[in-house]
């Protein structure tokens, strides 16, 4: 007899006496086993890996954009202080000098709230390949087991919306997670997810009729929905009593941020910061014409993803993590510092990490940092796996790595953060550190596995310093030389008849 799970598609045979039928399935922990053989499936192997069959992969092609940059195209690698800071990416991480370069098709798919902190460094290939990578290698420590994504700084969703799209693309087909657990303090981003979830397929149609009759006196409406929303947190504590105006409030905010001019804040009270962006009755058509479309695209997955919003503080959120979850921190990032920091500092996490007001509702300062690394060292202890984006400011790094540190070589340290430029500027490096929970042996390898996968699809050679390697550069006599010595050589390829001109 054969059993297959009704949702994740795992299956097996059975030649047991007890029925099946109905039992809970032990590697998504949501679907049922019932008897029989679907057309698609996988099973788990000895090796705990999974084995697709006649799974749908998605049609996954990476987009390129833009050209590979060198270290003189950044300032914080510029100067004495640059040129200390670039010795420590170098010996301390590893640098991936494309990371702009290589997205994942249709980047801007779900690009629903724009200008927004985080989106687009969420959107590039390296981050989803991690993701996933890190994800197949929890499996097999979980010995067959679907881990969950957590997200304690869900924000506009870029991660768990590219990864339920795409993810399956590296994985033969096979679902990362069983399900998202996902928080956030902006509570006007966990309400649009809610509102989603409420009006379903009439969401958008809903908006877009609102977006119309605001976009008719831009300026005037701009300034009305600011003032409307100055207690919008206390309108949506109270969505229960009245989910018309809540959802309606949800629906204002999407359209505050996507006419302002460099991004919405939250103030202490929980009301939008913004100003408007000057644009045409053309340009406002336009701008209606992509949000049907990307909208529309995130309503269908947060309709059709096993996932829990709610507005809640990081830490809560981390406390519904399980043994074999995965968290992704994409923190609130405090300002830049290029400082090199002593290794040996106390709290390095501390040193330069002045606030920027990212939380909106919170420091995102020294104190927050310090908070960030002690939940993720609780979380790692508990064998739990944590993904931590942020600036890579030394301090940063430092503090990160030591959460590292507990099963991992000190020469191996540097495999586990991956550092790249800001998406956004020429001024601001990231990280992304793996931090494997405790008992993850397969998770502790992964790193590497990550930097060869990036160098196969096309990413640079990180683990041979491809970014960091002079360019030789020819002077005007060198490239004359240089441009005779082709045709020659041309010329002599044409005439022993080895030329090929494809």
């Amino acid at each position: 007899m054969h059993i297959y799970c009704d949702r994740c598609g795992f299956e097996r045979d059975y030649t047991g006496a007890r029925n099946q039928d109905g039992v809970r399935c032990a590697v998504c922990g949501l679907g049922h086993m019932r008897n029989g053989r679907p057309a698609r499936g996988f099973t788990v192997g000895a090796d705990f890996r999974p084995v697709p069959r006649n799974m749908v992969v998605p049609d996954y092609r990476v987009v390129r954009s833009g050209r590979p940059s060198v270290p003189g195209d950044f300032n914080y690698f510029a100067g004495i202080k640059g040129r200390a800071y670039q010795q420590f990416i170098q010996e301390h991480t590893s640098y991936i000098g494309e990371f702009t370069n290589l997205l994942v098709p249709d980047s801007d798919r779900f690009a629903w709230l724009t200008p927004y902190t985080g989106n687009k460094h969420n959107r590039t290939h390296f981050t989803q390949l991690a993701l996933a990578r890190v994800a197949q290698a929890q499996f097999v420590d979980n010995r067959g087991r679907l881990p969950r994504l957590i997200e304690p700084f869900v924000g506009s969703g870029q991660i768990f919306l590219n990864s339920e799209c795409w993810g399956k693309a590296f994985t033969g087909g096979v679902q990362l997670f069983a399900s998202a657990v996902a928080g956030d303090l902006n509570h006007y981003v966990v309400g649009s997810y809610w509102t989603m979830r409420r009006l379903g397929a009439r969401f958008v149609d809903e908006y877009l009729r609102l977006a119309t009759v605001w976009d008719g006196e831009l300026h005037s409406s701009f300034a009305q929905l600011l003032y409307d929303l100055q207690n919008g947190r206390t309108v949506l504590a109270r969505s229960g009593d009245d989910p018309a105006t809540a959802m309606v409030t949800c629906l204002k905010y999407i359209w505050l941020v996507n006419r302002c001019v460099h991004g919405t804040k939250l103030s202490p009270t929980g009301a939008v910061v913004a100003t408007c962006k000057d644009r045409t009755a053309g340009e406002l058509a336009a701008l209606r014409d992509q949000e049907r479309d990307r909208l529309g695209a995130v309503r269908d997955k947060v309709l059709g993803t096993m996932i829990d919003f709610e507005c809640r503080d990081f830490r809560r959120t981390c406390e519904l993590a399980d043994p074999g979850d995965i968290v992704f921190m994409d923190c609130p990032f405090p300002n830049f510092s290029n400082a090199v920091v002593p290794g040996d500092a106390v709290s390095p996490e501390t040193a330069d990490s002045t606030t920027a007001n990212t939380y909106g509702t919170g420091d995102d300062g020294a104190e927050f940092q310090k908070a960030i690394v002690d939940v993720s060292r609780e979380l790692a202890r508990g064998g739990v796996t944590v993904l931590l984006c942020n600036f890579a400011n030394p301090g940063l790094v430092h503090a990160y790595q030591r959460l590292v540190a507990n099963g991992v070589a000190a020469r191996d340290l540097k495999y586990h953060t991956f550092t790249y430029r800001s998406p956004a500027t020429t001024g601001e490096a990231y990280q992304l550190t793996v931090v494997p929970g405790a008992g993850s042996r397969a998770v502790v390898a992964c790193p590497r596995q990550i930097l060869a996968d990036w160098h196969q699809q096309g990413g640079d050679d990180v683990l041979a310093g491809a970014f960091f390697a002079p360019r030789e550069v020819l002077d005007e006599t060198e490239m004359d030389f240089q441009l005779q010595y082709d045709a020659k050589e041309l010329r002599h390829e044409e005439k022993d008849g080895d030329f090929d001109p494809q």
